[in-house]
């Protein structure tokens, strides 16, 4: 994923490499590594799914990146290509937050996070390996790029690891949750403001009845793609059942179609977070 940050960030000049070569249960970190640790958590097989997750345990102090890490930032990417006997692999990214970094809005993690793993085995009765290039960013005082190589056994007829079950499911109900039509949060339309320039779109948003606490409200977006970077969107009008939120038109690929392009909202309402896809009609999207 390539990113384009308006203000750079200060990388250190040591590149720090967590070698992480463990067993089906097992979840070993690297020992004197700065700022986080990194593990493959796997429980086992239980009812036919693999359950899997990739842990990275932040140090007090530390952040990591959302997939999208907003305004500045590097987000967590996985190469599972040398893995034997894998026939699908989706990362899930639990809820995050905003923090600021130098004058910009980071969005990632604060605290340790798992991140669950969907895997589907080639053969469900043989076990798979699992073989992971995973490179992330961490930032504290500095921002800090990390590789590390983690691998697995993933075996079906292997026990399981009840205490790794018991944290990768409280991981998955971290995840948001699929928007319901019509339930707060429900984006129920997108419209181009026509006095912005160079170009911006207002979301008009489903949310309860009462004001509630503003500070607990949030919305992240996300383009088609991961060379789209869209900025952060601003709650610019509130009233009794609905928000109105704006973002810019920058960080549109160079000859992407807007029209019929589909945007992915992330919303939060205090411990609520949903996902819901959207996508851009004509009148949304017109120049």
């Amino acid at each position: 994923m390539v990113r384009h940050p308006p203000a750079p960030l200060r990388w250190s000049r040591a590149l720090l490499a967590f070698l992480l070569l463990f067993g089906a249960s097992a979840a070993f970190a690297a020992p004197g590594a700065a700022g986080a640790a990194l593990r493959l958590v796997v429980a086992g097989v239980v009812d036919g799914r693999p359950e899997v997750g990739i842990e990275i345990a932040l140090e007090p102090g530390w952040k990591t990146y959302w997939r999208n890490p907003g305004d500045a930032g590097i987000p967590p990417v996985v190469d599972w290509s040398k893995s034997a006997g894998v026939a699908s692999f989706d990362l899930r990214f639990p809820a995050p937050v905003r923090f600021g970094e130098e004058g910009t809005t980071s969005i990632g993690y604060t605290a340790p996070v798992i991140l669950p793993i969907d895997l589907a085995l080639a053969d469900p009765a043989k076990p798979a390996t699992l073989d992971l290039d995973v490179q992330i960013g961490l930032c504290r005082d500095i921002c800090v790029p990390v590789s590390a190589r983690l691998t697995a056994t993933v075996s079906p007829t292997g026990p399981v690891d009840a205490a790794a079950l018991a944290r990768l499911r409280e991981a998955r109900t971290r995840l948001p949750l699929p928007a319901v039509k019509g339930v707060a949060p429900w984006v129920m339309a997108l419209e181009r403001d026509p006095d912005s320039v160079p170009g911006s779109i207002l979301v008009k948003v489903k949310m309860p009845e009462e004001e509630g606490d503003a500070a607990g409200r949030d919305m992240l977006v996300e383009g088609p793609t991961g060379d789209w970077s869209l900025p952060l969107p601003a709650r610019i009008a509130t009233g009794r059942g609905r928000e109105i939120w704006r973002f810019d038109l920058d960080g549109v690929p160079r000859g992407a179609r807007l029209e019929g392009s589909e945007l992915r909202f992330t919303m939060r309402i205090r411990d609520r977070v949903v996902e819901q896809n959207v996508t851009l009609d004509g009148a949304a999207a017109a120049p």
